[in-house]
């Protein structure tokens, strides 16, 4: 019994072992980040921020849409309406978004707001920056 065990052991070792005659693996391949807004960090760029939270990041210097600031959390208590809501994330972004200075003309920022489906499990503020116009996208880190 004692051999059978040793054999099949030697017998795991061996088909685990690596081969040195094998083809090489191939070379990973480039994957799309997608990372739900509570896994973002201040300055990830990326081009829209859907309903689920689910977006994909893109580089920096690349065109998009949004740069990240930060969060703010709403205080814990029965929902307060949409307005309160509203108001709440955008007295708390007003000071997680700091615009650089030869960016100021062309940039503002938006607080993406918790709903009340969500609350109060939910009562994250995303903060973000963006353009001042419409359909101009970002292009390398607004942020400082």
């Amino acid at each position: 019994m004692r051999s059978l065990l040793a054999a099949a052991a030697l017998l795991a070792a061996t088909a685990c072992s690596a081969s040195t005659d094998s083809a090489p693996s191939p070379a990973p391949s480039a994957t799309v980040q997608r990372y739900h807004a509570t896994e973002l960090r201040p300055g990830d760029c990326f081009d829209e921020l859907p309903p689920d939270g689910i977006t994909t990041l893109v580089p920096c210097e690349k065109p998009h849409v949004y740069e990240f600031a930060g969060i703010w959390v709403l205080p814990d208590e029965p929902w307060p309406g949409d307005d309160k809501v509203i108001e709440g994330s955008t007295k708390g972004c007003e000071g997680k978004v700091k615009i650089k200075k030869e960016f100021r003309d062309t940039v503002t920022w938006t607080a993406w707001a918790p709903g009340q489906d969500t609350w109060p499990k939910h009562r994250t503020a995303y903060c973000m920056a963006l353009s001042v116009e419409e359909n101009t996208p970002l292009t390398g880190h607004v942020l400082g």
